[in-house]
């Protein structure tokens, strides 16, 4: 009797020394590469309240504006709505491997340009940076295929859309409406690989010159152009007729259906 009491109590003590088991799981799903990286961007963000969230004696998959994979690895980072964050998009991003999206939005301080260090990101599907004040424009971005989503609108993108993001085979959505950016729409923008279903927005910027034929070799599930400098004659064809004058309105001199004849 008196060894199974003794065995008891020894069990009890061995279970008062062992963590409890969400303490243990908790423990195994954060990756201590990624948390070291988003605590980086934390700092390098300014501790902004929107990351209040991510204190380094707590599991990072837990934590607001980022999830985790099935790996708990970290795969998109969600950083929005703080208009007291004043900084620039940090480089660490880059260091998040397992990164499939970047979403920024709503943040009116956030300045500078977009790193090209998301170029090392191998698995980035999605780039969404809206309603910020980022500016330039990044070209490098043709050099992730992986990507099939950009939305970069309502910045202060400058400069003309390159002709290399046709390159990405794998891209549908296009988005780069409200910003300052000159120049053509890119003839190269027909040969997009999914050609069949493509969203391409490129309203309220200061575009000039005509719209490239090669846009009739598109599907475009959604498409504006309006509030550009843009002239000519609207090329027949394709998806552009499918579209109402609103699409059209507000540039410089385009003419042709949808809108009326040319002189």
């Amino acid at each position: 009797m008196e060894a199974q009491k003794l065995s008891f109590f020894l069990l009890l003590l061995l279970s008062a020394a062992l963590p409890p088991p969400s303490l243990i799981s908790a423990k195994e799903l954060c990756n201590s590469h990624d948390k070291k990286v988003l605590l980086q961007i934390k700092a390098d963000l300014g501790n902004p309240y929107a990351l209040a969230s991510w204190l380094s004696n707590t599991d990072c998959c837990t934590w607001y504006a980022v999830t985790c994979n099935s790996n708990n690895r970290i795969n998109q980072i969600l950083v929005q709505y703080d208009n007291n964050l004043t900084s620039t998009i940090p480089s660490a991003v880059a260091d998040l491997p397992y990164l499939e999206l970047i979403f920024f939005h709503k943040l009116p301080h956030l300045t500078g340009t977009i790193p090209e260090s998301i170029t090392k990101l191998t698995r980035l599907t999605q780039l969404w940076i809206t309603w910020t004040n980022v500016t330039g424009f990044p070209d490098f971005i043709s050099k992730i295929p992986t990507l099939t989503y950009i939305n970069l609108s309502f910045n202060n993108l400058t400069g003309a859309i390159p002709s290399s993001l046709s390159v990405l085979d794998n891209v549908n959505t296009i988005n780069l409406s409200r910003n300052k950016l000159t120049g053509p729409i890119p003839e190269s923008f027909g040969s997009f690989k999914q050609a069949s279903n493509f969203y391409l927005i490129l309203s309220h910027n200061e575009l000039s010159g005509s719209i490239p034929k090669s846009l009739t070799k598109l599907t475009l599930q959604n498409f504006n152009v309006s509030f550009n400098k843009l002239c000519g004659q609207i090329p027949q064809g394709g998806s552009l007729q499918s579209y109402t004058e609103y699409e059209y309105l507000h540039n410089k001199c385009l003419c042709g259906s949808p809108l009326p004849a040319c002189k």
